[in-house]
């Protein structure tokens, strides 16, 4: 796992709606349905109905999966009310990101169910081994923690990635198994991805629909990866490069844009030349590494989508992170949707 993924620009902000949190310019659209492959929509009970799956590199296992529509869905529009209610009362939906959804609900007994749906889930090679059962005509993996039940169908192979639902139930009293709706909200899940679900319109500037791994030229990651730096994506938004002792990172997200535009205790603002600024932070780690905050797009309510860049490498390797990080923004930012 690449060391920078765990890096949050803020602490826990999520953006709440009471509806479906889809971050600044983004709102809701339906649009025609798309082809998919035969049998695509019969009954997943019938094996006839299983998805030949695909190894081929970035190839999903079905067209419906494709990592470019799958960035623009409204992963609240794939738990709607009609599918949570077979499993329970819905309450109010909550998104922290792009591919997220939560509704913290009750079961059918009154007892405390929380749903989580992530789209474009990252699986690792144990994750794709352990995938031995079928659900919605895909391979299947679960894992069942205490009161909670991980289940993923997936949607494609290498690099491999997922429709993930993750159901959290109560403890004691309020405790219920977690598997057998996580199955049944997955399935319908899968269904609906399959159809038409809702769908991100993007705003002015939006860089939802950006793959962060294919608008990066390699030739400029060579000054401080090296002649051959290797791709790892990470999800729908997210990608880093390694090399040699080093590693560099764009990761494209929602977030609450703090007032000050200070992302990090230590972060100063940078000219990066034509009315553009950003946001640099220098960590003095084990692993140093400088980061670069860009908003993109705010709301009136401050809710707004980002691009950060960031450039470490091992203490033993000598070199300007923040001069690389900033070299390394000014080099991607032309090829963004303009803001």
């Amino acid at each position: 796992m690449p060391r920078f993924r765990a890096t949050a620009v803020v602490a826990a902000a999520a953006l709440l709606m009471a509806g479906c949190a889809t971050g600044p310019g983004l709102a809701k659209t339906n649009s025609p349905r798309r082809t998919v492959q035969a049998g695509a929509e019969r009954d997943p009970a019938d094996p006839s109905a299983t998805t030949r799956p695909s190894a081929q590199p970035g190839k999903p296992v079905d067209p419906a999966f494709a990592a470019e529509r799958l960035r623009l869905v409204d992963p609240c529009a794939v738990i709607e009310k009609d599918l949570l209610e077979t499993v329970g009362t819905p309450s109010r939906y909550s998104s922290s990101n792009y591919t997220r959804c939560s509704n913290y609900m009750k079961d059918k007994a009154g007892k405390t169910l929380s749903v989580t749906i992530d789209i474009g889930y990252s699986l690792t090679s144990t994750d794709l081994k352990n995938a031995t059962k079928t659900i919605a005509g895909l391979k299947s993996g679960e894992q069942k923690l205490s009161s909670s039940c991980f289940i993923t169908a997936v949607t494609q192979e290498s690099p491999g990635m997922a429709v993930r639902v993750q159901i959290t139930t109560g403890s004691g009293s309020e405790a219920a198994e977690p598997c057998e709706p996580g199955r049944k909200v997955l399935e319908g899940a899968i269904r609906k991805l399959r159809g038409n679900p809702a769908k991100y319109s993007p705003g002015k500037g939006s860089p939802v629909e950006v793959d962060p791994c294919e608008i990066v030229d390699k030739a400029m990651l060579s000054p401080v990866l090296g002649a051959s730096p290797r791709a790892l994506p990470f999800g729908l938004h997210q990608c880093s490069w390694t090399g040699q002792s080093a590693q560099m990172q764009l990761d494209i997200k929602t977030v609450r844009i703090p007032k000050d535009g200070k992302f990090d205790s230590k972060s100063v603002e940078v000219d990066l030349g034509d009315g553009l600024k950003g946001y640099q932070a220098f960590k003095d780690t084990s692993y140093p590494s400088c980061e670069l905050v860009i908003v993109r797009t705010k709301d009136t309510s401050d809710a707004g989508e980002i691009v950060e860049f960031i450039v470490g490498g091992s203490k033993s390797k000598e070199f300007d992170r923040c001069e690389a990080t900033q070299a390394f923004a000014k080099a991607v930012l032309p090829k963004l949707p303009s803001a």
